[in-house]
Order: C-alpha cells, then structure tokens, then sequence
C-alpha cells in the first residue's frame, strides 16, 4: 500500500488565491520514501497576499528561476500520482475498476480544495476521501493532558519533540506531515 503525502502553498488563505507550489512525497506502508515531487508554480504576485507570500518563502528570483505554469505542474503531478496508484474503486459509469492514488495531509481540506480548483473538471486520479493528521492528531489528544494550544502541523511536531525546518515550505510540511503521521499512527499503513 502506497500513500501519497502532499500540500500546497498558496498565495493567500481564500480560494482566489494563487497556488505557488505543490509537493508530495510518496511513502510505502512502512513510511519508507518512494518518490519525491516538488514544483514551483508562476502566478500573477497581484493577486497574491503578501503577508502569505512572506510566511510561504516566496523569493521573486527563485520563483522566476523555477516556476512553471500551473497547467504543467498538474500534467506532471498527474504522472506522479499515476505512478503510485493503490486504491481500488469501481467507475460508477462504466461499473469498471480502476485504480487511483491515495492522498494524505495535514489540514488536507484546505489543500484539497485548492486542488479540486487547479484540475476544474478534469479527472485527478486520486482517491476522494483524503487521509487527514489533524483529524488524527485530534482524536490522538482527545480527552488527554497537556493538549497542545493549537492544531496547526508546527505546533503539533514541537509537542512531541519533533523539528520542523522550513514551515511553509511545501515540501518540508509534507515530511511533517508524514513525521506527525508517523507517530500517531500504533500501525503501519
């Protein structure tokens, strides 16, 4: 079994918001790396918060450097999710199976519908129901003392000892989440 860990950083917290970068890392059932995607996506800065853009790292001459358009960064996430499909579900058109790759996150929610609105009507072969950390985290600490006073992945990590480097950096919050993932989880995935 194959879990795809990933997470957006956006140009603000409203889904008008730019998406500026996209990263996931694909993990095997015994949290072992398989493949990591990382990219950096062009977007109008004027339509972008600046307070975020300062919490996400933005950097105009590495954005300038890297970036690519939204549309390929999707193409190229789609090969990469192809690449590490492990869900079975059956086409409620055709009654056909076919396989997509399960996503996980923390606070995916909100990075699922940044998602949905990059891909519009276009298939993501992905499964629907999206493996949250912080609804783990939240039945982890239910009813437990002491609590951590906030929810967020930084917060969470630094409880149970864990450094974070580089929040907001996507693709250091997808190895917090796998991190956070990890230690809540008693089994494997």
């Amino acid at each position: 079994m194959k879990t795809v860990f990933f997470d957006m950083e956006t140009g603000g917290v409203t889904f008008d918001k730019p998406i500026i970068q996209l990263a996931a890392i694909a993990v095997d059932d015994e949290w072992k790396e398989l493949e990591t995607f990382e990219r950096k996506i062009k977007f109008d800065e004027s339509k972008a918060d600046p307070g975020a853009l300062a919490i996400n790292h933005y950097n105009r001459e590495v954005w300038e450097k890297e970036g690519i358009p939204e549309a390929l960064a999707q193409s190229q996430f789609n090969e990469f999710l192809n690449r590490h499909k492990s869900i079975s579900i059956v086409s409620k058109r055709t009654g056909r199976p076919y396989q997509v790759a399960r996503l996980a996150g923390h606070n995916s929610s909100f990075d699922k519908e940044f998602l949905k609105r990059m891909y519009g009507d276009q298939f993501l072969p992905a499964h629907p129901l999206v493996l949250d950390t912080l609804q783990l985290a939240l039945w982890h600490f239910h009813g437990k003392t002491p609590q951590p006073d906030k929810f967020t992945l930084t917060v969470l990590l630094n409880h149970l000892g864990i450094e974070l480097p580089d929040a907001h950096d996507a693709l250091a919050d997808v190895r917090g989440s796998i991190a956070l993932a990890k230690a809540l989880t008693p089994v494997q995935i």
